[in-house]
């Protein structure tokens, strides 16, 4: 409990959507968008658990709210948004007087008119504690909430489906949207929309395969489509294409071939070019899970260590240790005597010849 909630009770977030007679989920949107449970956000904000998915040292999350009283698809239609972050503690806990500040703001603004005007909602843009996705998040989240939310997608969609279905000419690629291209994204497992971006994928434009691996990356897709990508990914691999390499890798992140994924990061570190610092910020990102395996774990620490970038060691390091399912395996590679020697020596350079651990 912060301090302001023992002296005059401030509700939480989730007690404030119950009080609004409000309809709500929330979406992760830090590293990539997925859905946060009720029961899970509810845990995070009475200090129960660490936030999940923290992202330089912030919880960055989307509230998406309607009134449950109004009936039929327009209750739906036009949900109001929050985009928010609060600074983390050193365990990922939520600083709850920032979380209390924002309420108050709320409650100070908008009062009991919280579902009313989104005129009303845009007194509350100037603070401190909101963020804009860039264009491709933003983007993606927004084709996700309306296909979770079962409403249709932007007019743009159908033109992106033609062109993926070989109905436009594979030229005018540049007449499809980002938001066309993530709502695609979104219905991959949708018509024959993976039947038609795996036979296009190897034609498509690196514009084009940019902004498919920007907002595929936060969809499931299926074992089908992930060894056509990992196809192409050696291909790639194999020509030194180090950005169409990365944007395939991007695709992959949804993919629920585990050890198959896994065995194509490890492929990718082992490579000539694995010395791109954008490689390892991309793994991190969005490969957290993996460093669960100590061999890439050693893997991708050894090859961070020889990187030109003396940086990059350490900012990958502090930046995984604060992921509450990765931790204990950072914490582990601290202590771990059978660790390549490369990790040895940027352990010492970066905390010290005998690192405190916790």
């Amino acid at each position: 409990m912060s301090a302001s909630s023992a002296n005059n009770p401030v509700p939480t977030l989730s007690a404030l959507m119950q009080s609004a007679n409000a309809q709500w989920r929330v979406y992760d949107m830090g590293r990539i968008i997925q859905p946060v449970s009720k029961a899970d956000f509810t845990a995070i904000e009475n200090g129960q658990k660490p936030y999940p998915y923290p992202i330089q040292k912030k919880a960055r999350f989307a509230m998406v709210f309607w009134d449950q009283e109004t009936k039929g698809p327009e209750a739906k239609a036009n949900p109001f948004i929050w985009f928010l972050q609060f600074d983390l503690d050193e365990i990922g806990l939520l600083n709850l007087q920032q979380r209390d500040h924002y309420i108050s703001l709320v409650i100070k603004e908008l009062g009991s008119k919280m579902l009313d005007s989104s005129e009303q909602q845009s007194t509350l843009d100037n603070h401190p504690y909101s963020f804009t996705p860039d264009q491709n998040r933003q983007a993606a989240f927004n084709a996700k909430v309306k296909v979770a939310l079962k409403q249709p997608a932007s007019m743009h969609y159908e033109h992106v489906q033609a062109y993926f279905a070989g109905q436009i000419d594979a030229d005018k690629w540049q007449e499809l949207t980002v938001q066309g291209i993530a709502d695609f994204s979104a219905r991959i497992d949708q018509a024959n929309n993976e039947r038609d971006l795996i036979n296009h994928l190897s034609d498509l434009s690196v514009q084009t395969l940019c902004a498919i691996g920007a907002t595929l990356e936060h969809e499931k897709i299926s074992l089908k489509l992930t060894n056509k990508l990992t196809e192409l990914q050696d291909q790639a691999l194999a020509e030194n294409d180090s950005e169409q390499v990365l944007n395939l890798l991007r695709c992959l992140v949804g993919s629920p071939a585990e050890r198959l994924v896994l065995a194509q990061l490890k492929k990718l570190l082992a490579s000539a070019g694995s010395n791109e610092e954008t490689l390892f910020i991309v793994i991190v990102g969005r490969f957290w899970q993996y460093f669960e395996d100590k061999e890439f774990l050693h893997l991708f620490f050894e090859k961070a260590a020889t990187n030109t970038n003396k940086l990059l060691f350490s900012g990958l390091f502090i930046d995984l240790v604060a992921i509450p399912s990765v931790r204990e395996h950072m914490l582990g590679l601290l202590r771990d005597p059978s660790r390549p020697e490369t990790i040895s020596v940027a352990i010492s350079t970066v905390f010290g010849k005998q690192p405190a651990v916790n």
